[in-house]
């Protein structure tokens, strides 16, 4: 909860309270003595009652646009997360100038749907001064998420800049950089997340999947072996330290982490892809078509699964199913297959 309140502001500020004789005056001084009272119940972590007085604050002056913006903060806090963002949208409209609510009603967004926060919340929130590395780091973010992964480096160096051991920002670069195919930079973020942070598991995950494409499975190997030593429900790291085992020719290795991996997460459809690798391996090809059947069942648009179904297949001398599925993993795109089917135009 605490890191959570962190991220909406480094700081929540006192208003100096002041002098009028006019009856809006008095109230105006009667709801800056309030909110000053509900800063107090905020940095206490006392949001409902917080909640409470932003609440008598706003009937004495309906045009205080920070009492807004700490209600909505603090009913983000309590999970209301829609009645905060209404509260960060009057703020807005009573202070168009107001950097941090843009980033909050940005923020509030991200935590509903990834897919409807407005870019131009987070452009607002750093042309108004809120140039926290918070929103470098979510419009970077968002970016990774809409797949401009220039755009999100960017977002991500800008971040880094501003707080220079960020280790969140250091590591979502490095997912953008792999995305872009530059794995070297890609390993370097990993590790410096790391180095800022020891614990993040995914950052081993990451890096190992990163040095896998560039064809170190020995160092990918310890990477994986690493991320599961932090987290030994890490489910998707014991299915690529399997891969990578794999490739290395530890098919036992790496069948008891594929088997892990499904003891972990039963429905974890690319362990199960490749526990019928190993099948496929071991020649034992009807308990290999088997898994791949099961796999298709379950998502059809898995094209992997089509194209190493074909190839056991085709071991077994069904041809022709190789080609049919070859064929429809294709459809689904995966260029491999092209190579396979010349061998169906021999026929």
């Amino acid at each position: 909860m605490k890191k959570t309140l962190l991220l909406f502001s480094s700081f929540v500020f006192f208003l100096p309270v002041i002098s009028q004789n006019t009856d809006v005056g008095k109230k105006k001084i009667q709801a800056e003595q309030i909110f000053n009272q509900a800063v107090e119940l905020i940095q206490k972590q006392d949001y409902a009652t917080a909640v409470t007085e932003l609440d008598r604050a706003i009937q004495l002056d309906p045009s205080f646009a920070q009492a807004y913006l700490q209600r909505g903060k603090s009913l983000f806090q309590l999970q209301n997360r829609n009645l905060a963002i209404s509260d960060f949208d009057k703020a807005i409209e009573l202070n168009t100038g107001l950097g941090e609510a843009y980033f909050c009603r940005s923020f509030a967004q991200f935590t509903i749907d990834t897919s409807a926060v407005r870019l131009d919340d987070l452009d607002n929130a750093i042309q108004f001064g809120y140039a926290e590395p918070h929103a470098y780091y979510y419009r970077g973010l968002v970016r990774l998420i809409r797949n401009d992964n220039e755009g999100a480096i960017t977002d991500f160096s800008r971040a880094i800049e501003t707080r220079p051991n960020y280790a969140k920002a250091y590591h979502d670069r490095g997912t953008a950089k792999r995305m872009t195919g530059d794995y070297q930079g890609a390993i370097y973020d990993f590790r410096m997340a790391l180095s800022y942070d020891p614990k993040i598991s995914i950052a081993y995950d990451n890096m190992g999947s990163s040095k896998k494409l560039i064809g170190d499975f020995q160092g990918a190997d310890k990477d994986f072996s690493l991320a599961i030593a932090l987290d030994s429900a890490f489910y998707m790291a014991y299915n690529n330290r399997g891969g990578a085992r794999f490739v290395l020719g530890d098919l036992d290795g790496a069948q008891a982490d594929f088997e892990k991996a499904l003891e972990l997460k039963p429905d974890y459809l690319f362990a199960l892809c490749n526990m019928g690798n190993i099948y496929a391996k071991k020649g034992e090809y009807e308990k290999a078509i088997e898994l791949y059947d099961q796999v298709i069942f379950s998502l059809p648009e898995f094209g992997i699964a089509y194209l190493n179904r074909g190839l056991t297949k085709e071991l077994t001398g069904d041809l022709q199913g190789a080609c049919t599925d070859w064929k429809l993993a294709l459809e689904l795109g995966l260029q491999d297959a092209v190579n396979y089917l010349k061998e169906c135009d021999q026929q």
